[in-house]
């Protein structure tokens, strides 16, 4: 009696999961917040697009999509019946340093236009102190920074109206407050203190 009715409860699962392949299909796509790709491109990175059974579209399609430097985070969202959101929130280009250019985040972004001309330039002599010189680019991002210059004593960060010279991120970290109280003038950080010109 019991063999009867688990064979025809497998029966009824392989039926249903058979029906789901076919039945509901995406119908509708929307992308939301590309700039960077197009929305085939976006769809492609998913490997999503109409025709797909909608069951079938899990949350792993939008961990493909973060596989890409470009993309920060994203969420595919299913909609009763037939539609699929695909949800991307991208990194914009904040650092050049010779021809490589960085996300705020430190990430790589590979093909980026020429014409990028708002990026902050990055550039140093001596042992690479890439990320340290991003380490602070993240910290002092709200200040507009233009040029950030590093060398094996420390770094020299230029913005539109003012300038700051620290050895390391930690002794700027330690004198932040001296630093945003002075942030319009010419400020050099050291061990003993913030001193400004």
């Amino acid at each position: 009696m019991r063999r009867p009715l688990m064979l025809a409860l497998l029966v009824a699962l392989v039926a249903l999961l058979v029906t789901t392949r076919f039945y509901p299909q995406v119908t509708r796509v929307e992308v939301l917040g590309a700039s960077h790709y197009s929305e085939e491109e976006v769809l492609a990175l998913a490997s999503v697009g109409r025709g797909d059974p909608l069951l079938w579209i899990t949350k792993w399609r939008s961990d493909s999509l973060v596989q890409d430097p470009w993309i920060h985070r994203a969420r595919i969202i299913r909609h009763w019946p037939d539609t699929l959101s695909v949800a991307v929130w991208e990194r914009e280009p904040f650092a050049r340093f010779g021809e490589t250019v960085y996300a705020l985040d430190g990430t790589v972004l590979p093909n980026v236009s020429t014409e990028q001309k708002e990026l902050v330039t990055l550039r140093g002599w001596g042992p690479d102190r890439t990320e340290e010189a991003l380490t602070l680019l993240r910290l002092v991002a709200e200040y507009e920074p233009e040029v950030l210059s590093y060398s094996p004593s420390g770094f020299d960060i230029r913005f539109s109206d003012s300038s700051l010279y620290t050895p390391s991120v930690d002794l700027l970290e330690a004198h932040w407050s001296g630093f945003v109280a002075q942030s319009e003038k010419r400020i050099a950080v050291y061990p003993w203190g913030v001193s400004v010109q």
